[in-house]
């Protein structure tokens, strides 16, 4: 199968599954993917990181050695679009961050949930990436926690409010861990 012409052909719900099943069936078709996801045209890096996510989601180990140029793509750029982001803090809710990338991976996904300006997906998938990478620190709870309620009082998202009631509770009892007694 030719992802990049599979991609193009048709943008659905439906062909996005198809192609993350065959993306996760064929591990060689992962490095077409992330090549469409890095280098490709506008569009093709906006489809190939819808898919992605589903990827990352079914397979995250498979991208642990990607991490570095998933990491670079969700810098801030130039004309970058959305989905690209999205992509990304969506695959590192799921993906096992090695120790060298866990402070970058967390800040990313610290600033993406401060951004008022950013989608709302992109911030609940951010919120949840960052919970996750505290849960080993405990200390960083409580830098969650505060980034989240922020973002919280800064939105009338519905998806949002429903994910920090999901990892607020948690984030406070790590952060209640590290406090003097």
């Amino acid at each position: 199968m030719n992802l990049r012409t599979e991609l193009l052909r048709e943008h659905s719900a439906s062909q996005t599954q198809r192609l993350a099943d065959y993306a996760c069936a064929h591990p060689a078709a992962l490095a077409e993917l992330l090549q469409l996801f890095w280098y490709g045209a506008e569009r093709e890096r906006q489809l190939a990181a819808d898919v992605l996510g589903w990827v990352g989601e079914r397979k995250p180990k498979w991208l642990v050695p990607h991490l570095p140029g998933l990491l670079a793509a969700v810098q801030p750029g130039p004309e970058q679009h959305p989905a690209i982001r999205r992509a990304v803090v969506r695959v590192l809710q799921f993906v096992p961050v090695p120790e060298e990338w866990q402070a970058l991976a967390f800040d990313t996904c610290l600033a993406l949930l401060r951004a008022p300006r950013e989608p709302v997906a992109i911030r609940a998938y951010a919120l949840t990436a960052a919970a996750r990478l505290a849960d080993p620190y405990p200390e960083l709870a409580a830098e969650v926690v505060a980034a989240a309620e922020a973002a919280v009082a800064t939105t009338d998202s519905a998806a949002l409010r429903s994910r920090a009631t999901r990892e607020l509770p948690k984030l406070r009892h790590l952060a209640r861990e590290v406090l003097p007694g």
